[in-house]
């Protein structure tokens, strides 16, 4: 199976211009980029909810999955994560068409990026950790508050 956008020459910059402007289209009123050296992540509200992505980047010296004591150059990290971009460009437009469509809502589509007020902390990052507990048998209740027992 080949990756999308494997061997993009599409420039960050633009990426994140086209997101930008995928998120106005689609009536984002607040819209933030912020990186970091291992990620990059989009701030957004719409419909009065504010919404969290996140790309893990690529940096010289980390260890490739799926190759055993390989690390990545220079120019395959750069490579790898202009690459990460363009997937992240896709994603969201998809994300956003679907909503746009009426194929789905926007709380069904963005509801693991919700950023839950107060905390800072999005839906997925607060439940999914807690998954394998719901289907070990632990309480939905349990799981929704701050201290499951």
């Amino acid at each position: 199976m080949s990756l999308y956008a494997k061997n993009t020459s599409v420039p960050v910059e633009r990426s994140e211009t086209e997101i930008k402007r995928t998120l106005q289209k689609y009536g984002a009123d607040k819209i933030g980029i912020m990186t970091e050296p291992t990620k990059a992540t989009i701030y957004f509200r719409v419909k009065e909810r504010d919404v969290q992505l996140v790309i893990p980047l690529i940096r010289k010296g980390d260890p490739m999955r799926n190759r055993k004591g390989s690390v990545w150059t220079d120019s395959g990290a750069q490579g790898e994560t202009r690459r990460r971009w363009r997937v992240m460009v896709l994603t969201l437009k998809a994300m956003l068409e679907a909503v746009d469509s009426e194929i789905t809502t926007f709380d069904q589509v963005f509801l693991a990026h919700v950023v839950i007020p107060g905390t800072g902390r999005t839906i997925g990052e607060s439940l999914v950790p807690k998954l394998t507990a719901l289907y070990q048998g632990t309480s939905l209740a349990a799981l929704l508050s701050e201290n499951p027992q």
